[in-house]
């Protein structure tokens, strides 16, 4: 007698096989809640996933760097805010030491606090970052990235700071020289020596102020930047989340579904198959 299973259609085994399959498959992305496990079950969304997974790694990088970049800067800022506030004291300190009418220990006194001052500015200087480095480098500025073409300095150089300092005329001088001429000048100087080294005071208190305003402009930059950042790793991680979660309810509609394309199709085989054994028997 010929097999049954011989006149048994492939195809409809077949489907029901499948359909078994993604049935599984169905019930599975409900109770885990992801809506696929292997590529070959979303090749598009798997890829995209892979993109985004890429970008957030790039971009949780950049974040760091900006976190980072920020403490160095605000550090740097308040370091240059203290410095700036002394260089407005050791300005009124030279207007004082302009007038001519001080006894010699008064200039004493004037000439002491600005070595006060020397040695101050000659510490913070060398001042240590929170993570040990040197806060105002030596040598070429120090860069970290904040975006893909963006590139940011959390602190000026340590030349920048203490050593060009515009005193007109397309000159520079140290701090350290321009408070040894000042402390000088008040100790033993001409009135005329006194009335230049007050036109260096100013100086000073103008190399502050361009400094500090550098540093608020990097700081609301690296704010931005943060901003930007943060938007951007919600959209992504939504975008993600829309990928790769499964919509319970789309999911188990199409279970529903596929539950009755299935009993169709055993139906359909079971109904096959008997006309198959008639045939046989008669």
């Amino acid at each position: 007698m010929e097999s049954i299973n011989r006149t048994r259609p492939a195809d409809t085994i077949q489907k029901q096989t499948s359909l078994s399959e993604l049935i599984a498959r169905k019930q599975e992305s409900i109770a885990t809640g992801i809506s696929f496990n292997r590529p070959s079950e979303a090749p598009a969304s798997w890829l995209e996933i892979s993109s985004i997974s890429r970008q957030s790694t790039i971009e949780d990088s950049w974040s760091n760097n900006i976190g980072r970049a920020r403490i160095l800067a605000q550090q740097a800022e308040s370091t240059l805010d203290t410095m700036s506030n002394g260089a407005t004291r050791i300005r009124e300190l030279m207007v004082l030491a302009n007038n001519e009418t001080l006894a010699p220990q008064d200039r004493e006194i004037i000439a002491l606090e600005l070595q006060s001052f020397q040695e101050q500015f000659n510490q913070l200087t060398q001042v240590q970052d929170n993570y040990g480095g040197q806060l105002f480098h030596s040598g070429d500025p120090i860069q970290m990235r904040i975006d893909a073409n963006i590139l940011v300095t959390p602190a000026p150089t340590l030349r920048a700071v203490a050593e060009d300092v515009d005193i007109g005329g397309g000159a520079t001088e140290s701090l350290d020289m321009i408070l040894t001429d000042m402390i000088d000048a008040v100790l033993t100087g001409a009135p005329a020596e006194r009335g230049e080294q007050l036109d260096r005071a100013k100086s000073m208190t103008d190399h502050f102020s361009v400094l500090l305003g550098g540093q608020g402009v990097l700081v609301n930059r690296l704010d931005e930047q943060d901003l930007r950042l943060q938007d951007s790793q919600l959209n992504t991680t939504e975008r993600r989340s829309a990928l790769e979660n499964t919509d319970v309810a789309e999911a188990i509609s199409q279970f529903q579904s596929l539950l009755v394309n299935l009993e169709a199709a055993q139906r359909l085989y079971a109904q096959t198959a008997r006309t198959s054994l008639i045939q046989l028997i008669g």
